[in-house]
């Protein structure tokens, strides 16, 4: 029961910093991506150059046509590509966040917990574009709006929840040990090759695909899948979707515990 309260605390924490959370993360975007000479245009280069150097190995290098399902690969690997981009950003970003903010730290006044996740809203509002554009093209592929679109809504929920946890733990952590940064860049290169995003899951066998169908990332990957390609709810795999939820709280929870214990260090360390 006091977990729950205190996963019920976090939403209202958020609604009550609201502006300042607003604030930050309007700095934190302009300092990301309108400080450049090119300006907000690299928010959107990177992204979609990463997505078409793949698309174009696996297509033309690799032959990829059509998947197993006979929906086109194209399609198939940039609706999992799109949320993955999100993710690795977001957990990249937040575990060097407490490090880049070390300024807010020292003033009393302030709620260091929203510091991590200002940059997972900042990189939010980037992929909230690339939903649209997923929109798009998915309609362009033939796969018109229907019911299942809106659970586009819980996945966005359920990966910052996701997120937050992972981004409180790195954060914390890479205040006194500075390598985290560098094990995080690592991890998500490793993730990265080890979801199916550009390959399917079904290619494994034995416990190795389970591995994939427990993975948490994949859980998100394969329900803008579910939404905007196959029809169906997210929730219709109940073994995942337990996984997934379990995996996740514990994160959150174990994230939070330790950001609460090291918090008072931080003004020391940094």
């Amino acid at each position: 029961m006091l977990n729950i309260k205190r996963f019920l605390l976090f939403f209202v924490v958020l609604y009550q910093q609201k502006y300042i959370i607003g604030q930050l993360v309007k700095r934190d975007f302009q300092n990301k991506y309108l400080a450049s000479y090119i300006g907000l245009p690299w928010a959107f280069i990177q992204p979609i150059m990463s997505i078409l150097v793949i698309w174009f190995a696996m297509t033309y290098g690799l032959k990829v046509g059509k998947m197993e399902t006979g929906l086109s690969f194209t399609v198939w690997f940039i609706c999992g590509m799109i949320p993955w981009l999100f993710i690795g950003e977001s957990i990249t970003s937040s575990s060097n966040s407490l490090i880049e903010y070390s300024y807010l730290i020292k003033k009393t006044a302030f709620k260091v917990a929203i510091i991590p996740f200002i940059k997972i809203f900042t990189t939010l509002i980037i992929h909230l574009f690339f939903i649209v554009f997923l929109a798009v093209f998915a309609i362009a592929y033939g796969f018109y709006p229907n019911i299942y679109w809106i659970q586009i809504i819980y996945l966005l929920l359920a990966t910052f929840i996701l997120l937050t946890g992972i981004g409180w733990l790195t954060s914390s952590i890479n205040v006194f040990v500075r390598d985290v940064g560098q094990v995080v860049n690592v991890a998500i290169s490793i993730l990265f090759w080890a979801t199916p995003i550009m390959w399917p899951y079904t290619m494994l066998h034995g416990n190795m695909k389970y591995m994939a169908l427990f993975n948490p990332f994949f859980y998100i990957i394969e329900g803008y899948r579910y939404a905007f390609l196959n029809k169906m709810w997210i929730f219709q795999n109940v073994e995942m979707t337990i996984y997934f939820w379990i995996f996740t709280l514990t994160i959150f929870f174990v994230g939070a515990l330790v950001f609460k214990k090291l918090t008072p260090h931080f003004a020391d360390v940094l």
